[in-house]
């Protein structure tokens, strides 16, 4: 498992802070796994630990072994009847409200004996908690120009693709129809901070459309960004789900942004646990129940 953590951390100290022992005891371990394996397993770049290619390949098997376990695991517990015990989800910001409180308060009523719990967590820091054994799954969300997240022992399951909307005020939307996003280049504007998904995607669509977009409030969070869009009569770019009813007349329809990618991940060999499969049942159904067409909803 040290192995494990050192491949996602990248250090020592990270490895030393998250399974709560000394960066020494790390090492010694460390240097003992390397004598067993009689292969040279990792570099020093600076104040990073990296892996050599053995390192990679040897946590490729571990992971395997991993998977066994939990598979062998899952069997096991399909055999028990009726579903109980305790399942951690973690989420990004929105998929809070999206996904894991409707379906804790779904399962609530309808299996009493199964608990879950819910953690908030970006995609990478949630991937690596899943690795770990920290949770059972995780919703991500993941936006089209962005590169892939690393799903080494892991498996997801698409919930939906959630289209990026155009928020503007009502007496520019003739002017974006006839001449685009362009229409735009002298209102403020609201969006995420600088880096993240949604201040990547305004900054493509304005790049795209020639202009340099005049950026008053960066904000954490989906709804956060709406609600300003709409109290500053400014324009934003949103997922179409973070837009609540009364905010529906600013969207403009008609122009394509793109999308952002949900998944729900398990470790591979967790898909037939019994709890897992009816966690991931119940997302799927909270999609379909709650969100109508045109959304592209998985299935």
């Amino acid at each position: 498992m040290l192995l494990c953590d050192l491949a996602d951390l990248g250090s020592v100290s990270a490895v030393a802070a998250r399974r709560n022992i000394t960066s020494s005891a790390v090492s010694q371990q460390l240097r003992v796994l390397e004598d067993e394996a009689d292969a040279v397993l990792f570099r020093r770049d600076g104040r990073t630990l990296g892996l050599t290619r053995a390192g990679d390949v040897l946590v490729e098997h571990v992971r395997v072994v991993l998977a066994a376990v939990d598979e062998a695991t899952s069997a096991v517990a399909a055999t028990r009847a009726g579903i109980s015990g305790q399942l951690t989800i973690a989420s990004f910001n929105m998929g809070i409200s999206m996904f894991a409180a409707p379906v804790v308060s779904r399962l609530g009523k309808q299996l009493p004996d199964l608990h879950i719990e819910v953690q908030q967590g970006d995609g990478p820091s949630a991937l690596r908690m899943l690795r770990r054994g920290e949770l059972d799954i995780a919703i991500t969300c993941r936006y089209e120009f962005a590169a892939p997240m690393s799903l080494s022992a892991l498996t997801e399951d698409k919930l939906l693709d959630e289209p990026l909307v155009l928020l503007a005020p009502l007496s520019r939307h003739a002017r974006i129809r006839n001449g685009g996003l362009a229409a735009l280049a002298d209102v403020p504007w609201v969006t995420g901070p600088a880096g993240s998904g949604l201040g990547m995607v305004l900054q493509r669509a304005a790049d795209a459309a020639g202009f340099i977009p005049k950026v008053k409030h960066r904000v954490i969070g989906a709804q956060n960004i709406c609600m300003l869009a709409a109290t500053e009569v400014a324009s934003a770019i949103a997922p179409r789900m973070a837009i609540p009813t009364e905010l529906e007349g600013f969207i403009v329809e008609g122009i394509d942004f793109g999308s952002r990618a949900i998944h729900a991940v398990v470790r591979e060999g967790r898909q037939r646990d019994p709890n897992i499969r009816r966690v991931l049942h119940e997302l799927h159904a909270i999609v379909s129940d709650s969100w109508p067409q045109p959304l592209r909803i998985a299935v």
